[in-house]
């Protein structure tokens, strides 16, 4: 219905910067009470309120949906009467910015009401003039309490302060002064910096286990199964501990992930990534954090470590990696779980899916791991895609002890010879000294974490951080200083990698085959443990790839089926070597 000459029809807007009431603004409770209240003194009949509750009214990115609900019913006519608690509650905007929206208000007859503040009418240029230098007020006192919030912010991160809000997992908060200045320091909440290292101890422990699908069988090293674990031992929950909305919450995968994910448990400061809508507007989904960093692209440290951070980046890397049919492998199989140099999954579909194993049955297979209710894309396999175990379990076995016996025989080519030498430099580090992995840890570490602060040091230039002469100069400084850490980790690392003294145990391997075949009766493939021939395969194949068939019974061969023409198989080659792991044998 329309508002009338006559009548004073009344809307409240309510706004509130913070969800929570504090003792800085009016909570939406009060403001709602005080505008009913104050359009019963103006004999108003008052309708309803619009609200926007979490929302800045400083912030002219910030999104108002029941600011812009308000507007659109004002110029449909639907109230001649706005009331706020005060002008702040209306905008805290630039003037510039304020006052079109006050005149198109007046405009349309609506009188504003504050009640701080008064009443401003259409038509009245002295009331209009006084809620013009009314916002403008506001927004002031809005602008002079940020830059002194920044400032502080400036001066406490400068001293290296934790800037409040809730303490990561695993740490408290310490506050104390430094002359005027009260800042807070990251401290380890004893408790729950033990179970961390407890749950990060046990992820390693299992990183690589096969999990049995037998019932009651599991790996305990498994996200899901630390969070049924942890409930069931009923060791409290952030929100267990110390929260009332939270205080019956369980552990839970997604959480537990985006703590282990947090580079405060390393001691590193970092910032949080928020997923973004399609206007460019951030969410409160957290995605990421973003590693904050020096002048020389280290991270900036926050606190004593929980897990060392070379430790923690092999933990990311793998939380990275938790995906369907991404995890831990399965059962007794031989290719499900492996992993290549880069992490990824060594047994894949033709979709790019990684493959899972079907234990149960007289007869095991492979299958890609699509979930039946997901649409296959176009060029896509629209059946499942399985293969039996025994089968490519002998293809590739196969066409690996025929590259060996291509090497021993004398007759090897290029191709054959590096993935000769980068096997043997794969096994040279599964035999090295405890000493040297570590050391290879820690430099492959700095590898990666130089070659990440490159990457957003990229970013930024991007984004316009580095504009002008002196930024572009600063950007170059920056660059060659993290440009040199990557050079001497990888020095380090070409150090360190020296298959020379190290050889390949390949008449082991080839030793007892009868009639020459090195997966019969008697040979080290037939009596080597299942650990050991997974261990082999990985030393040389980076990839699996498994095309799908229309038609199931495609590949039978008399007394047997013939899997090649559904499999590729790319073994591995040296890092340095153009085109790596790319060599590719359609077997």
């Amino acid at each position: 219905m329309s508002a009338t000459a006559l009548e004073a029809i009344a809307v409240g807007y309510v706004r509130q910067s913070s969800a929570k009431t504090n003792k800085t603004e009016a909570s939406p409770l009060t403001q709602r009470a005080a505008i009913e209240g104050r359009a019963a003194e103006l004999n108003a009949r008052f309708v309803r309120h619009y609200e926007d509750i979490g929302i800045s009214g400083w912030n002219p990115d910030a999104e108002r949906p029941g600011f812009e609900e308000m507007l659109k019913a004002a110029r449909a006519g639907a109230f001649n009467m706005l009331i706020v608690y005060d002008v702040s509650r209306f905008s805290r905007r630039e003037v510039v910015d304020a006052i079109p929206i006050v005149t198109e208000l007046h405009r349309l007859g609506v009188t504003i009401v504050s009640v701080c503040d008064g009443v401003f009418a259409p038509r009245d240029t002295m009331a209009l003039i006084y809620l013009i230098m009314r916002l403008d007020a506001a927004n002031k006192e809005s602008a002079l309490k940020s830059k002194k919030v920044r400032d502080v912010k400036a001066a406490q991160r400068a001293k290296g302060s934790w800037l409040g809000g809730q303490t990561p997992y695993g740490l408290d908060a310490e506050s104390y002064v430094d002359g005027k200045l009260p800042l807070m320091r990251l401290i380890h909440n004893k408790a729950e910096s033990a179970n961390l290292r407890r749950i990060v101890a046990l992820i390693f422990k299992h990183m690589k286990d096969p999990n049995g699908r037998k019932r009651g069988q599991r790996n305990p090293g498994t996200l899901s199964a630390l969070c049924d674990n942890m409930t069931r031992d009923k060791i409290p929950t952030r929100g267990q501990r110390k929260g009332k909305e939270r205080a019956n919450s369980t552990w839970q995968v997604k959480t537990l992930k985006g703590i282990l994910m947090n580079p405060a448990i390393a001691g590193m400061r970092a910032e949080p990534v928020y997923k973004l809508r399609e206007n460019g507007t951030r969410t409160n989904t957290l995605i990421d954090y973003r590693i904050i960093r020096d002048e020389d692209g280290r991270p900036e440290r926050i606190c004593e470590a929980i897990i060392p951070p070379a430790k923690w980046f092999v933990l990311r890397e793998w939380l990275r990696g938790r995906g369907q049919g991404e995890g831990v492998a399965h059962g007794t199989s031989l290719l499900s779980g492996l992993r290549n140099a880069d992490g990824k999954a060594i047994l894949t579909c033709a979709c790019e899916r990684p493959q899972g194993a079907l234990n149960s049955g007289p007869k095991p297979v492979y299958r890609c791991t699509r979930g039946s209710s997901v649409p296959s894309k176009t060029g896509e396999h629209e059946a499942l895609n399985a293969v039996m175990q025994s089968h490519l379990d002998a293809h590739v076995a196969g066409k690996v002890f025929a590259l060996i016996q291509s090497a021993t025989a004398g007759d090897a080519d290029v191709e054959t010879v590096a993935i000769m030498i980068e096997a043997t430099r794969v096994f040279s580090r599964s035999i090295e000294r405890p000493e040297t992995a570590a050391e290879r840890t820690e430099v492959v570490t700095e590898r990666v974490d130089a070659n990440n602060a490159l990457s957003e040091l990229y970013d930024d230039l991007d984004a316009g951080l580095y504009a002008g002469s002196m930024g572009r100069s600063r950007f170059k400084e920056k660059k060659a200083r993290i440009e040199g850490r990557i050079t001497a980790a990888e020095k380090r690392l070409g150090e360190l990698a020296d298959p020379e003294s190290v050889t390949l145990p390949l008449a082991e391997w080839l030793d007892g085959a009868e009639n020459g075949d090195p997966l019969g009766k008697g040979s080290w493939w037939a009596r080597a443990a299942l650990a050991d021939k997974r261990k082999f395969i990985e030393l040389f194949v980076c990839r699996v790839r498994v095309k799908s068939v229309k038609n199931s019974h495609q590949g039978r061969t008399r007394g047997g089926y013939d899997v090649a023409p559904r499999i590729d198989i790319e073994f591995v080659r040296p890092e340095d070597e153009e085109g790596a792991a790319a060599n590719s044998a359609a077997a």
